[in-house]
């Protein structure tokens, strides 16, 4: 029997703890090689300035998150900080996978539910690559988060009790980057993705 042919594109998920850089891998990964978009997920909460509704989010009302939520239009949702609710719509994936590489970033608790999604939709069941970005140490990941800048020391120790839990999914995952410096992290991300598209499916 010969083998399957490589996958043409990819479904490229990183996840990992709050402050490891995976939004500056997507960004980079995206501007540095062709033929890569972001996947747009949809979010409850309104647009800060300079955001634009369909390039940095789908920016939907609570009513037609509601909506879309009971027409199962979403692979994935969350609520955060029992504020505002995040997801990904199916049409934000299964519209672009089959012509182009797409990239994205969640929580691990997302993952799951793409997994899930994955088992009953071919098309996303056979581009699903993902990644998980584990720290160097706690110590880094305190560091990093304190360097953004972003968040009080009570959210930073939520964030290193929550990346704990985490940590203990990373062998679910096809690959794991272990972070260094950010050119190596993205030498590893090429490396694995080169590695995942000539992969048969």
């Amino acid at each position: 029997m010969a083998a399957s042919a490589p996958t043409p594109t990819v479904l490229l998920i990183l996840a990992g703890p709050a402050g490891v850089g995976k939004s500056t891998l997507c960004d980079r990964l995206v501007g540095a090689v062709p033929g890569f978009e972001r996947v747009i997920t949809a979010t409850t909460r309104p647009p800060r300035v300079g955001e634009a509704d369909g390039r940095d989010y789908h920016f939907l009302r609570e009513r037609q998150f509601d909506e879309k939520l009971a027409a199962g239009e979403f692979l994935e949702w969350a609520c955060v900080h029992q504020k505002y609710r995040y997801g990904t719509l199916k049409s934000a994936v299964l519209d672009r996978l089959s012509r182009t590489n797409l990239v994205m970033n969640i929580d691990v608790q997302g993952v799951r539910s793409i997994r899930a999604a994955a088992a009953h939709l071919a098309l996303l069941r056979d581009r699903l690559v993902t990644v998980f970005v584990a720290p160097d140490s706690f110590e880094v990941l305190r560091e990093r988060l304190q360097y953004r800048g972003k968040d009080t020391e009570e959210e930073i120790a939520r964030r290193l009790r929550t990346a704990e839990i985490e940590l203990g999914e990373r062998n679910s995952y096809d690959y794991v980057i272990h972070s260094g410096t950010k050119e190596q992290d993205f030498r590893a991300l090429l490396a694995f993705w080169e590695q995942a598209r000539r992969k048969p499916r």
